[in-house]
């Protein structure tokens, strides 16, 4: 396996020569869009309020994330830095490797197994419709994980390959599935009363969930941008248009159908091959770009060399793996709840320190030796009263609020004209 080929370094600084146009990180962030789960957005709101207001709420959602993603992408493209090493200002070198690291972790792994498990349904239901062949979903996961696995080891170029195919095929598949729903069920059905069991607000939180270790993790991605309008064009371009066609065409599908599952409604209106492939390409772009930025992550946690990210991302991919099989997608709105209380608060701390505190200027980013107690506290202080208080996204603004509170009290090194911290040394790393 060629170096060349191959991303090897994880944590490393990305240089001038090492950023790459936004247009083909547009396709990347539009991969995170077109998958499964963004249909089965829409087709959860659709399931639990009117048609309109399903769409209403998911648009407001998305646009929640295209603005919070584009702001916290500027970090990563100021800095070229990934995100978990960002966290090394406001948490501290041992804030960021051992509580934000493994949070970023933790929510990454979990929606590689939520990708998974539906990827693995999707293919068991297609052989058994087409050819009469039961296989268990649990071991289609299985192996179709091993070879999204494969393709996220080579890196971001892989990831962007995998994009141009995968996310026209997508589309014109729901597209030409949409239609047929509608000759086969009638557009009568999208007008149907449905008992609303979720409020507006609650349809917005629902959409941003679906995103919002995307958002957090922005830097991930755009650390690769030459610059914060690169970053605004890419994410912009690359996730709103497609997080609304694909919110649209996901609640269209359940109204008319009365079925949420995607891929048994692509074989019932008669798109079993097409769809079933559509819906395993749609999966392994976003399923390789979860276990790829898992495994930077990781890589910080355990102090592992730099050049063994491939190793680590395919520990974290094998982990979702088995999420899948035993069934997280069965409580997924629990699941994505309790992902963004955990993941949430930390945008928002980071955040305040570098665009508030410091100014929104790359000089006045300093990596803070040990723990930077304002950010850990912060961090904290937001889980438990998000959790209490039930909100979400809202935890983004919470944790700021409180972040800047305790900063006043424990000054932090992103304030213009502070000493310089002094970076971590590898000896703080290994203890």
């Amino acid at each position: 396996m060629s170096e060349k080929r191959v991303e090897a370094n994880a944590l490393t600084p990305k240089t001038t020569e090492e950023r790459q146009s936004w247009i083909s990180l547009a396709f990347v962030q539009a991969g995170i869009c077109v998958c499964v789960p963004s249909f089965l957005e829409g087709a959860l709101l659709a399931e639990e309020m009117p048609f309109a207001q399903a769409i209403a709420a998911g648009i407001v959602g998305n646009i929640i994330v295209v603005v919070l993603m584009s702001i916290l992408g500027f970090i990563g493209a100021d800095l070229g830095r990934a995100s978990c090493t960002l966290a090394e200002s406001t948490f501290g070198t041992k804030g960021a490797r051992y509580i934000i690291s493994i949070v970023y972790a933790i929510n990454l792994i979990g929606w590689f197994g939520i990708n998974n498990e539906e990827c693995g349904m999707a293919f068991s239901n297609f052989m058994e419709s087409a050819f009469g062949i039961g296989i268990p979903h649990q071991l289609s996961s299985i192996g179709w994980g091993i070879i999204m696995l494969i393709t996220a080891v080579f890196g971001m170029r892989a990831i962007e390959k995998l994009n141009y195919v995968s996310i026209p095929l997508l589309l014109i598949v729901m597209l030409i599935g949409t239609i047929m729903a509608a000759k086969t069920y009638g557009l009568d059905s999208l007008n149907n009363e449905v008992e609303q069991t979720m409020s507006f607000a609650g349809g917005v939180g629902l959409a941003f969930d679906f995103y919002a270790v995307g958002v957090i993790t922005a830097a991930d991605v755009s650390r690769f941008q030459r610059s914060r309008k690169d970053t605004v064009k890419s994410t912009v371009i690359g996730i709103l248009p497609m997080a609304i066609i694909t919110l649209t065409l996901g609640a269209m599908l359940t109204k008319m159908s009365g079925d949420y599952d995607i891929s048994s409604v692509l074989i019932t209106v008669g798109l079993p091959l097409m769809g079933v492939l559509s819906l395993v390409l749609s999966t392994w772009t976003t399923n390789v770009s979860n276990a790829y930025c898992a495994g930077l992550n990781l890589v910080m946690t355990f102090n592992t060399p730099d050049n063994r990210r491939r190793e680590v991302t395919f520990i974290c991919g094998i982990i979702g793996i088995i999420l899948g099989v035993v069934g997280v997608l069965g409580r997924i709105e629990d699941v994505l709840s309790l992902l963004a209380y955990l993941v949430c608060p930390v945008g928002g701390v980071m955040f305040a320190d570098y665009f508030i505190v410091g100014k929104g200027k790359p000089e006045n980013w300093h990596s803070v030796k040990g723990w930077n107690w304002a950010g850990v506290i912060a961090w904290v202080v937001s889980v438990i009263g998000c959790y209490l208080m039930a909100i979400d996204y809202m935890g983004i603004l919470f944790s700021a609020i409180v972040y800047l509170i305790l900063e006043r009290f424990i000054p932090s090194q992103s304030r213009p004209g502070s000493a310089v911290a002094a970076e971590a040394s590898e000896g703080d790393d290994n203890q």
